[in-house]
Formats: structure tokens, sequence, C-alpha cells
């Protein structure tokens, strides 16, 4: 048996007690039999009594006679207490205890959003409790304590054990009210009425997740001022083992219940889960406030911007960069480029942000119209709520450069296309043209300029051009030696040149079976079918660009992608095209005709691109671009094949002793990050025509080396990338090894940090701190609600303090002096009843 001693049999006993204490009483005796012994014995003895007094005196009543059987059985009991030598046991007990424990890891110097109205209320609130972070003081408040102390500062234990070096990817600091701020508030408001709560219905103790700081005393005022003046330290959250230190430090005083004030996220040891079943079987329920946001930190990223370093004057540029958002999933921002210390606009266009941490693509399109060397800078303008923006923009220099393209136009007849794309050429200052019209009269190479008599002949004549365009030739008047000249210009090594043929009605390309010409087609010859001649020509089509063409510069024919497809959709149809079915597979298809395609099957090639050793051919299934200038002139006609001829020679714009370059993103990355290894021939002709035909080598001390192929890109011809996949921290070495370059192989060094720990996860995790809870039997809290915190602890049980000497019950006076009174009381009951 055991009980509360109460006050007044206290104070009878002498046991004067301190405020918060108590007496407990338990009583102790030498009674050897077992229980069931006892309770045998004593059913026997009390069956024994009952039916002697039953058989006594009839003449008295029944219940006088229970009335002294009872008597006789407290006689019985009391010599039974006796014998046992019944004592009682005392033991003076203190407050139940109350831990409370704060997380000052470093990840509690996020700073959470809020609502315009909710922000104003809750810097109120934690200006009342003197918790403002410096940014928010005015002259002659007292300064808070919003920002962290420099790594490895702190008296907390594992603070000193853990590494001074910087964190690799730190967030950046931000203006607001931080994760402490709101666990200073909970705890220094209203002169930290939370703790002196706590510290008056239970012993209280506070602990921090790093470890002690100092002697603290467990008086609230104290404590409030010494968490008012501290500040995270903490380069990793252990929540698991700062509840069981807890539950450890405590374990001669089961507490009460254990307060956590964190944001949830444990980066090292056991989870927070672990702890709160260690502290559901003590008995010990945990009551968590939640500090922090569950709504990720909203951000926006732009990375991995790739422009050509040196573009014509007047060309279509394309940047192409990668938008990446959190908590921004399908908001619309603009993205602008701009020339580096100017304001102008220079293009601008509208992306839709993807799922959390999903890229997507953005381009820009620019045409340069001076020439010189220019930094251009691609941003995305920061949306409501995002408070970081030294991501938003990336930044790349540029040559613009106005040289002469040298282009050779071979046709047999003067069709249209050959007419307008002839005096649109001639027109042209940037171009050198040169013109050969295989049935022309003698006469008109005299009288144009611009004409030749024949095609040339001799391979230096021809090697002269950078672009050469076949209309619809006649091969026989060309001959198999410029045949083969035409194609080791295509071909011819380190220089490829750029080759245009336009399909004909006549020879082109359906007479050059057996030709050199046939192996530069993107396409087996003996697959293709021609238009029917009494074909109806009423209905026509519309040229559709692929995605891969919308992504090259010649298929720009707006200032935006959204232009670009609007003005394809709208150019004016065309009645003519030879079909090609049975492509190479080097082959690309830039544009396709829908209109035609048989039902089930694909769309018609139209525009169709292949590499050809270091030179590129293009083929036109049509020749009837001419069209495109009914209603506009030349606008979108001179557009595309300006920019066409422009990109065929850009290769032509490498410096001398450019050099092919191996890049990353960045030189340093965190455990977890991929890195994007890219490859960039500065001459494009230089590239392999193998889609798959870089490797690069990468090499870590002490461990294998590796191999990986980088695949071509949609961007350029002779850029190449490829995805190492969450490298293990450490440094790291790689070098291009196919194909192989003059003079030393291009590498680059980047390095993995390890994991960074705090913050590599900033949200709240509110789900496992309700877990927490509901395990160990507690409640969990948000910062709004953590004021009813104090009315859901448990009464908890008292701390023993103090055992007193035993007080012997057995042989008191007082027990005497019951026996002797029981005895004359039975005496007396039996004499009355004529028993005696």
């Amino acid at each position: 048996m055991s009980g509360t001693l109460p006050s007044w049999m206290e104070h009878w006993l002498g046991l004067p007690s301190a405020p918060g204490e108590g007496t407990v009483w338990s009583l102790s005796h030498t009674w050897r039999w077992p229980p069931w012994l006892t309770l045998l014995a004593a059913a026997a003895a009390a069956a024994f009594v009952v039916a002697i007094y039953l058989r006594e005196n009839r003449q008295c009543s029944r219940r006088k006679r229970l009335t002294l059987a009872a008597v006789r059985l407290l006689l019985i009991l009391l010599a039974a207490l006796m014998i046992a030598q019944v004592a009682l046991v005392l033991q003076r007990t203190g407050l139940p205890y109350a831990a409370v424990v704060v997380d000052d890891s470093l990840s509690m110097t996020v700073v959470d959003l809020a609502e315009p109205k909710q922000q104003a209320a809750l810097e109120e609130r934690v200006r009342k409790a003197g918790c403002l972070p410096d940014s928010y003081l005015t002259p002659g408040e007292s300064p808070g304590t919003g920002s962290p102390l420099p790594l490895g500062e702190g008296q907390g234990v594992r603070a000193k054990l853990s590494t001074n070096r910087p964190h690799p990817n730190p967030l950046p600091k931000g203006e607001g009210i931080s994760r402490w701020n709101l666990a200073q508030t909970l705890l220094c408001e209203r002169n930290a009425a939370l703790l002196r709560g706590i510290a008056g219905e239970y012993k209280l103790r506070l602990y921090y997740l790093t470890g002690p700081r100092g002697a603290e005393k467990n008086d609230p005022a104290a404590l409030a001022e010494a968490i008012r003046h501290a500040r995270p330290v903490g380069q990793e959250t252990r929540l698991g083992e700062g509840v069981r230190a807890v539950l450890d430090d405590l374990r001669g005083a089961v507490p009460a219940a254990i307060v956590l004030l964190s944001d949830g996220v444990n980066t090292v040891g056991p989870p927070l889960a672990e702890a709160a079943a260690t502290a559901q079987r003590r008995g010990v329920p945990l009551f968590c406030v939640g500090l922090g946001s569950e709504t990720p930190r909203r951000d926006l990223v732009l990375s991995d911007l790739l422009v050509d370093d040196v573009v014509f004057v007047d060309d279509a540029v394309v940047f192409e960069c990668k938008l990446t958002g959190v908590g921004y999933q399908g908001t619309k921002v603009a993205v602008t480029l701009r020339e580096n210390g100017r304001s102008e606009v220079l293009a601008r266009t509208e992306a839709a942000v993807g799922a959390d941490d999903q890229p997507q693509p953005v381009r820009l399109i620019y045409r340069p119209t001076e020439v010189g060397t220019f930094e251009y800078v691609v941003e995305v303008e920061p949306p409501e709520g995002e408070t970081r923006t030294d991501n938003n923009r990336q930044s790349r220099v540029v040559q613009v450069r106005k040289e002469e393209i040298r282009v050779l136009l071979a046709h047999a007849y003067p069709s249209f296309e050959y007419r307008y794309l002839r005096n649109l050429l001639a027109r042209d200052e940037t171009i050198a043209l040169k013109t050969v019209l295989q049935e022309a009269d003698l006469e008109h190479a005299a009288q144009d300029p611009l004409a030749l008599r024949v095609f040339p002949e001799r391979r230096d004549e021809l090697f002269a051009f950078d672009v050469v365009i076949l209309g619809d030739v006649d091969p026989q008047l060309l001959g198999a030696a410029a045949l083969q000249n035409v194609a080791d210009f295509v071909d011819q090594p380190g220089k490829g040149g750029a080759l245009v043929v336009i399909a004909g009605p006549r020879w082109m390309p359906q007479a050059f079976h057996d030709t050199p010409l046939a192996g530069l087609l993107p396409f087996d010859l003996s697959r293709l079918r021609l238009p029917d001649p009494n074909q109806d020509l009423s209905q026509g089509f519309t040229v559709v660009p692929t995605e891969l063409g919308l992504a090259m510069p010649p298929m720009q024919l707006g200032d935006s992608p959204a232009e670009t497809q609007a003005i394809w959709r709208n150019l004016p149809p065309l009645y003519w095209q030879v079909e090609v079915s049975a492509l190479k597979p080097a082959a690309r298809v830039l544009a396709e005709n829908t209109t035609w395609a048989p039902v089930g099957g694909n769309p018609l090639p139209v525009f169709v691109l292949q590499y050809v050793g270091a030179g590129k051919v293009l083929f036109h299934a049509t020749d009837e671009t001419w069209r495109w200038r009914r209603r506009v002139g030349d606008l979108y006609f001179a557009r595309y094949w300006i920019q066409t001829l422009r990109w065929l020679c850009r290769a032509k714009l490498a410096e001398k002793g450019q050099t092919t370059v191996l890049s990353t993103g960045r030189r340093e990355y965190v455990s977890g990050e991929s890195v994007r290894i890219r490859v960039r021939f500065a001459d494009q002709r230089q590239a392999p025509a193998d889609d798959r035909g870089v490797q690069v080598v990468i090499e870590q001390p002490g461990r294998p080396t590796r191999r990986m192929t980088l695949r071509r890109t949609t961007v350029g011809h002779g850029t190449f990338e490829g995805l190492l996949s969450r490298p293990a921290p450490g440094s790291y070495h790689a070098w291009l090894a196919v194909p192989a370059v003059q003079g030393q192989a291009p590498a680059v060094d980047f390095t993995v940090a390890p994991p960074p720990g705090e913050f590599a996860h900033i949200r709240l995790d509110a789900p496992a701190l309700r877990q927490a809870a509901k395990l160990s039997g507690g409640r969990c809290y948000d910062f709004a609600e953590a004021g009813r915190l104090l009315a859901d602890l448990p009464p908890g049980r008292q701390v023993p303090v103090e055992t007193l000497p035993p007080i012997p019950l057995w042989n008191r006076w007082p027990v005497l002096l019951l026996f002797l009174g029981l005895l004359t009381a039975e005496w007396l009951f039996r004499k009355r009843g004529g028993m005696v």
C-alpha cells in the first residue's frame, strides 16, 4: 500500500515540507507467508469465527452475533499486524521533471516566408518578446540574435567536435524572422511565461541539441535571458540522439514530459521516431513544437546557358538555358536578354516553371546589329515571394563579326526558286555570290557579272567557296570530276564545306543514283518517290518545323519561339515536293509536311540535315520556298535563306588558335548533385560525325578510372554533353579521350563536397514531429498553437528526494490501546448478550 500523506498528517508527524515538496507513504512488514497462504488462512479464520458466533446463544439477535464476529476478526487482524511488525515508510518527494529541448542547429537560421498580414503580426510578436534579428532593429533598440555565429563558435559539445570549414553550399542569409527567432519568442515572451509556467508545476531542465552551454541555472528569468542571447551553432541535427540523451540524463527520475522546439529535420544519427519509441517505453510523452514552414522555399534558378561564342552580325543567335524552380510550378515568368550594364531588353520570352527541381529549357532569340564583343545577360524576373535572386541570371561573352560568305549557286534552268534566290543573295552585301546556269546562252556570263561560264572544274576553285547550292542541275553537264570535287568539298578533313541540295522535277536528286553525290544525301535514293506529273496542285501543304528544327538558328523566323511558330503556321502553302522515306541514321529532320502524310504513316520530311565528315549537307525536298514571298515580299524568304547560309558557315568564324573546350557547370558540387560535363568544339568541323563520338575519362584518386560517353546536343553540331549522376565526395580530373586533338587533351578539375547536412533539406518536417508525438503519447503544435502546450502537459510522477527512517506501527500505544479497547468491547457485548 502507498499514497500521498495529507498535509495535516505531515504536521502531526512533525514533517515540514518546502514549496513543491510532499511526502509519500508506504507500509513495510516482516510477514513471511506467501500471499496465497495468507489469504487462505484469513478466509479460514473468518469462516471459523463467523460459524462459532452463529452457533452461540440464539436468544441474542443475529445482528449482535455478527457484530461480535467482526470485533473478533479485528482483534485477529491487529494481532497479525503486530506479528508482522508493520512499519510506516515515508519518502520526501519533489516536483516531477519537465525537459525543454531547443534545436540550435544552423537550419534554425532559415527564414520562412509568410503572408504580409501574418508577417506583420509575427514581427510585432517577436518584437514584444525582444527577439528581433539585428536587421529589424531601430536605433535605441537592444540587439537580438537573428544571425548565426560563424561555424565552430559556441560551447556545445558537438559543436566542438564539428569541422570549422565553411559550408560548401551555404544558404544565403535572408532578411526576416528566422526559426530561431520563433523559438526565442516562445520561451521569452510575456516575461518567460512558458518557462515560468513549467517551472511552477515541474522541475525545469533546459537542453540544447549541441550540448550544454556553460553553467546555466534553472531560474526561468535567467534561462530566458540566456536564450535571448544564444545563437544556433550546430552544423548537424541529431534529434534522435538528443532526446535519448535527455532520457539518459534523467534516468533516475523519469520526466513528466519532454518539450521539443525544432524544425524536425534530422540530418545525422537515429531518427526522432526511434527516440519517441524509447520515450514511450519509459512513459515519457513528447510535446513537439514545429518551427518553420512545410511549404518549400520558393526559388528560381537559371543554369547551363549555351550560345555560340562567335556569330555573324544580323544573324539569329539562340540563347538556350535551363530554368529550374521550387514552389512555382505552373507559374509563368519572364526571361529577358540584356547586354551587361544596359537596361534595354534585347529579347524576352515567357516560360512556365515545371515541377519542383525539374529543369525546363528556355530559348531566347536575338539578332545583333553591331560588330564587337559583348557580354550578354539572360535573367529571369523574380516572381512574388522569391527572396534569393543571385541565381536568377547567367552571362556569356559573344563576339559578333561581319564576314563575307562565298556562295556558289548552280541550276540547270532559271526556275522561280533560282531567280528569287539569286536576286536575294546578290543584294546582300555580306555574300559574295557566283552562279552557274547550265542551259543559259554563252552571252549570259558576259552579261551577268555574277555568272560563271561553267561549273568550277579545279578543286582549288571549288574549295574557295564556303557554301555550294545545287538546284535542279544536270549531272551529265557537271561531269564525274566535278561531282567528285563536290563530295570532297563537303568531306575535306578539318575544313568541311556546306552543301545545300534543292530537289527539282528533272534531275535532282533522282538522276544522281550512281554518282558521288548519292553518298552525301541524308536518305536512300532508291526509295525516292517523285510526285505524279498529273497531280492536282490545288491543295498545298504548310512546312511544319520539328522540335529539333525549332531549336536551330536557321528556322528562327521570329524574335521569340512563340512568334517563330506562329510565322511558320501562317506561311503560304507549297505545292510540290519529292517524297523521301528511307532516312539515313545520321539524318536530322528540321521540317515536315504533315498535310500529305499517308494515313497512319509518318510526316514527309521537307528539310533534312546531315553531317558528313567535317561538312554539312542540307536537303530541300521542295523548290518552292519562293512562294513564301506572297503578301510579305522577301521578309521570311530572305530571313530563312540568309540565316541558313550564315549558320552553315558559322564554323568559319572560329578564331585561329581557338581549341576544343571541356567544361563543367561549376567547379564545386555538393554530394547528391549531378555534374553536367560538356565538350565544345570551337570549329564545328572538328566535331565527330557520330552523335556519341565523344568520350571523357574521369579520374578520382584511389578509385578506378571510368569512361563517359557524351551525346551531341540540339544546340549545335559541335556541342556534346553528359550527366555524371551523383558522384561520391572527392576531387575529380576529367579529360577528353575521344576524339584525339592536337596538343594537350582538354581537361577540367572539379570537386564534390560532403553532404551539406543542415541545408540539404530545409522544409519543416512536420510529419516526423507528429509521428514522434503520436508514438510517445504526446502532442504536436505549430507556432500559433503553442499557447496550448502548458495546459496539455501531464501531471507526472513525484520525484523521490529523501527516504525518512521507518516508523513502527505494531508497537505504538494507539495500536495497543485499540487492541485493548476491542477486547473490552467484545467482553461487554458478550456479557450483555448472555454469552459469558
